[in-house]
């Protein structure tokens, strides 16, 4: 079965429950103020790396993930439930895409690791909430707010430490059931590989995640033979092993061979080409080996060059041992680096007024229409069916002037006012 490592699906986080007006009534208190609470929180959307998933198959026939909304308030006081939160498990690796901008969001890259991708909306406030000295029974309350919803791209690049690249038929997969306990299936034509298949090496108490990467072609940069779905898994690979055939049947031009991958790493992205590389020429048994080995030469001149046999596992020790160091190598100068680094610290300012550009539009002479995320936000969140909350939906619009800059532009007094579903008269 083919492993499912992209998919796109909706987010919907739950909607924010509805405060209530209540008032309190008893024989021995029969004014006894505002007794109406507030709704609950809305679930959010949550987003878990979990080893024990390998792909995003149970998403894949998804299209639409919600979260609950949360209960509306009631009387005595009493707060509606909180919705329920959609805990979504995902393989470690995965990258989360904003699917409008292709903006990267987030990635998860270790077991138990939790980001929030949409959250709930608050609950609105019971009257009970508005109460103060100056206004001891406010007929005032809200909607709870809507639930962020965002469409996501969600792909997984494989975690390993260790990636095979090279053309098809470089024999990749017989290398890593060499090295490792993988069995990948084998044969001898075009991307037998269909997913990269991984391996674990232990070797002197070190664990090493080993990555057959499916066989690229010249164009994969490109998306050539799927040649996306392949060149993505390379990118967290630590080190790279880099395998050429020294059998004219299945390379040719060995030159070219080698120099095609390496192209097609730097068109995808150069600073794969900055990874450590090992160079293995393999199927060192057949008869055109020696030949090819010169030719090869001449073109990786500045580095060594481990000649094997994986079918017959001849210097797979050899391999082993340089992948070991190389790796080790590798990943304490990565240590060294990250320690030399300075940690800035940014603080993200807190938008706490989302009061923003009018876009008011004439629809005839004497009606007018006005947007503005401001206004959409109290729309939603006043309910226009209390003299209190009318008044306070009136004060949001007195706060940006609207009556006043729809006169500049004509308007005049009993002009009817559209603020998305709620219609006023112009004073």
């Amino acid at each position: 079965m083919k492993l499912v490592d992209e998919c796109v699906v909706e987010f919907k986080a739950g909607n924010g429950g509805n405060g209530v007006v209540a008032w309190r009534r008893e024989p021995h208190n029969p004014y006894g103020g505002p007794y109406g609470g507030d709704g609950g929180d809305g679930g959010n959307i949550i987003v878990v790396g979990d080893h024990n998933i390998n792909d995003l198959l149970h998403l894949k026939n998804l299209k639409r993930i919600k979260a609950c909304n949360g209960e509306n308030g009631a009387t005595k006081l009493a707060s509606g439930k909180k919705g329920e939160s959609n805990i979504i498990h995902v393989p470690l690796g995965t990258v989360i895409f904003d699917q409008s901008t292709g903006n990267k969001i987030i990635e998860i890259l270790k077991h138990g690791e939790t980001k929030i991708i949409c959250n709930g909306g608050k609950g609105g406030h019971g009257n009970a909430w508005f109460a103060n000295p100056q206004n001891k029974i406010p007929n005032l309350y809200e909607n709870g707010d809507i639930g962020e919803s965002l469409k996501v791209k969600l792909v997984v690049k494989y975690m390993s430490d260790v990636g095979l690249i090279g053309l098809p038929n470089a024999g990749k997969s017989t290398l890593i059931s060499a090295i490792t306990s993988s069995r990948p299936k084998i044969a001898n034509y075009e991307f037998t590989t269909l997913n990269p298949v991984l391996g674990v090496c232990e070797y002197k108490n070190t664990k090493m995640i080993i990555a057959d990467i499916p066989g690229l072609i010249s164009g994969a940069s490109e998306g050539k033979g799927l040649g996306h779905e392949f060149l993505k898994h390379i990118e967290r690979c630590t080190i790279l092993v880099h395998v050429i055939s020294l059998d004219t049947n299945d390379t040719v031009d060995i030159q070219k061979a080698y120099q095609t991958i390496v192209n097609e790493l730097k068109k995808y992205n150069i600073d794969l080409l900055k990874k450590p590389i090992l160079f293995v020429a393999n199927k060192s048994d057949c008869s055109s080996a020696e030949l090819q080995l010169k030719k090869l030469k001449k073109v990786i001149k500045n580095e060594d060059i481990l000649v094997i046999s994986a079918k017959n596992k001849t210097n797979i020790n050899e391999v082993i041992e340089k992948i070991y160091t190389t790796f080790i190598k590798t990943k304490q100068n990565d240590s060294k680096q990250q320690n030399q680094k300075k940690v800035k610290i940014i603080e993200l300012k807190k938008q706490t007024d989302i009061k923003d550009q009018l876009e008011i539009k004439q629809i005839d002479e004497h009606t007018w229409e006005v947007k503005s995320k401001y206004l959409e936000y109290w729309a939603n969140r006043i309910p226009l069916k209390t003299n209190d909350n009318i008044i306070r939906f009136n004060n949001k619009i007195k706060s940006l002037d609207v009556e006043n800059k729809i006169k500049k532009l004509g308007g005049i007094k009993g002009d009817t006012l559209i603020i998305y579903d709620n219609e006023m008269v112009i004073d």
